[in-house]
């Protein structure tokens, strides 16, 4: 089984998703900019990514179409603070921050077909 990318440029908050991914049975890597995220699905065997909207670089939606590129099919879960309906417009799946621990494990057990 691979792993579950979060990509959020706020170093603390990912790692805050990492451990909650973790201790959810998911093996999680970090990358806090949209090229970077693109490099880390290029490098490893990557199952689903967690995108933040709003990235240095990157957003995203945009990092979200480039990964389709590499791995088509790969389930995309996007984050965004923003109160705007922009993440809905991507047609890919979003969760609005800031949520429960649970809600995000949740959105991420959705993503993945059943083992």
């Amino acid at each position: 089984m691979g792993a579950i990318l979060v990509a959020d440029d706020n170093r603390g908050f990912a790692e805050l998703l990492r451990v909650t991914l973790e201790e959810a049975g998911y093996e999680v890597l970090i990358a806090s900019t949209g090229p970077a995220a693109v490099a880390c699905v290029e490098q490893n065997d990557v199952d689903a990514a967690v995108l933040d909207i709003l990235m240095p670089g990157m957003s995203g939606d945009a990092v979200a179409e480039r990964l389709q590129l590499i791995v088509p099919g790969l389930p995309v879960l996007l984050m965004t603070g923003s109160k705007g309906g922009f993440a809905a417009g991507s047609g890919l799946p979003f969760i609005r921050k800031p949520f429960a621990q649970e809600e995000l494990v949740e959105a991420v057990r959705r993503l993945l077909p059943a083992a």
